[in-house]
């Protein structure tokens, strides 16, 4: 296909948003170019996909008359159409929380442990992303319905001279290309490329999370089900195979999470939070990225154990790091221009909303760039941005709480439930109210985001000096039980084994 100087819509970035979105505006009709630095296949993360993502793909799949999209969105149809793309099986959360004084302890009525069932089967399933493949068969998808790709483009300058006149220079290999537009679209994520051009502020000081991480990918990972064996626990309560979803092992400064792959790679991650009670900038420490994950297994020995035969896997062959994980601009859009989410901001993995707010941004987006104009059109962005920040406050108080509540499994189960009260209802809403979707988990619903905000304010009163009251916590605990029933379409609170939590539908 032969590229033009001239589209309709340019996308920064080929990543999985700037590639769907691509793939979206090319089928209906647009013009659309996508520029980036780099190619494919690449190392990414955000990889853990959930209920509310894959409605959300299944719906625009069918919207936009994308059908190769629909296999994404269940594990089994995934495995049967695309077995040469990588993925994992999710049914649900698992948490094992590491705080007691022997590291890690299980007992029979699993106080120590929480899964939460989000999908009826192994054929129905979430999925774990390999980003490296879906990523390249996204952008992929994309030019097949003529998107033009501009791959590898060194140096790029953005000029915007004049309303809805975008221009976009770029190198690659000897010549320097220019392409132009009337709207431009920031899919590069953390690097914001449009968005540090306009100079958008950032507005991370305001946030409540505060977490940095390392991470990479791993071979000869133990099973979780082999680790709860011989740390002298069983897997016979559990309502899923525990190594089929997003592991999270909880400690008193962090948490890792534990994603693993149909082949047995293992995604693994730690998110340090030591300074989870107040919003202190963090940076890296001086020591290497390998050095640092020494030291989280020599401190952390339960886990330690699952890692004695794991190395690093040979793609992309070593670990990352990075400071404060927390960002977020001020808008996400202006007359003539958007940012997807992941440009626009991050709070942190904990939930795995990431891949659902991509997808979210999208849908909010989409209607807006293929059918309005003029002032209506400008009206509809600020909207958008004014949205998706909501989104992110909301993600925030969620995320920060369980953070807040890593000294104590039992209010950070607590705190965990208010994000299932707000995933179901968002799914609930979602498959119902077909004509105008909903912002992601609700955070439209002044009720619910009231209520968070409430909880939140006295549960940072409650943790200010550490554990803080035991009844205090127990009436706190109650509190959240109470408040979040009109909100509470599947049991939460009932399960009837302590902590296995069984899938029910939000239907």
């Amino acid at each position: 296909m032969s590229c033009r100087r001239s589209y309709d819509t340019i996308i920064l970035g080929s990543g999985a948003g700037g590639s769907l979105l691509a793939a979206i505006l090319a089928r209906s009709g647009q013009s659309v170019a996508i520029i980036d630095r780099r190619q494919h296949p690449r190392f990414a993360i955000g990889e853990s996909s959930t209920p509310a993502a894959n409605l959300v793909l299944r719906s625009l799949s069918m919207k936009y008359d994308l059908p190769e999209l629909l296999p994404l969105t269940r594990f089994g149809d995934w495995r049967n159409s695309y077995p040469e793309i990588l993925c994992g099986c999710k049914r649900g959360f698992s948490y094992f929380w590491h705080g007691s004084e022997k590291d890690f302890s299980f007992d029979a009525f699993h106080h120590h442990e929480l899964l939460v069932t989000a999908n009826s089967s192994r054929k129905k399933a979430d999925t774990q992303w390999y980003r490296p493949d879906v990523d390249q068969f996204l952008v992929t998808v994309a030019q097949k319905h003529s998107a033009c790709l501009y791959e590898n483009a060194a140096r790029i300058e953005i000029e915007h001279p004049a309303s809805h006149d975008w221009r976009v220079s770029f190198e690659r290999g000897l010549k320097t290309e220019t392409v132009r537009s009337r709207f431009i679209v920031d899919a590069t994520g953390e690097n914001a490329v449009l968005l540090d051009q306009l100079n958008i502020p950032c507005i991370t000081e305001e946030l409540q999370t505060n977490s940095s991480a390392i991470w990479g990918h791993w071979e000869g990972v133990d099973s979780v089900a082999k680790w709860v064996e011989m740390s002298g626990g069983s897997c016979r309560d559990y309502p899923f195979p525990v190594d089929d979803s997003a592991v999270h092992h909880l400690f008193p400064d962090g948490w890792l999470w534990q994603l693993r792959f149909e082949n047995g790679l293992t995604s693994l991650g730690f998110l340090s939070s030591p300074g989870c009670f107040s919003n202190e900038m963090k940076t890296a420490s001086p020591e290497s990225p390998e050095q640092a994950w020494k030291s989280i297994l020599q401190a952390k020995p339960s886990f330690a154990k699952m890692l004695s035969r794991a190395a690093l896997a040979p793609f992309p062959g070593k670990l990352y790091r990075c400071g404060r994980l927390q960002r977020l601009r001020k808008t996400a859009s202006g007359p003539d221009w958007a940012a997807l989410p992941f440009a626009t901001g991050f709070i942190d993995p904990l939930h795995s909303t990431g891949l659902a707010h991509t997808m979210t941004g999208i849908e909010h987006l989409c209607p807006i760039l293929l059918g309005e104009s003029g002032k209506k059109r400008e009206l509809s962005l600020k909207q958008y941005s004014q949205k998706i920040m909501a989104e992110f406050r909301l993600i925030d108080l969620l995320v920060a709480g369980c953070y807040r509540s890593l000294h104590e499994f039992s209010l950070f189960t607590a705190w965990a439930i208010l994000y299932f009260a707000a995933a179901t209802t968002y799914e609930k809403r979602y498959q119902h109210e077909s004509d105008s979707r909903p912002a992601f988990l609700c955070a439209d619903d002044a009720r619910f985001t009231t209520l968070v905000q409430q909880l939140y304010e006295e549960l940072k009163a409650l943790t200010s000096n550490g554990t803080g009251n035991r009844q205090e916590m127990v009436d706190f605990i109650n509190r959240i039980r109470r408040q979040i029933a009109p909100f509470n379409h599947v049991g939460l609170f009932e399960p009837e084994v302590i902590n296995m939590y069984r899938y029910t539908s939000v239907d």
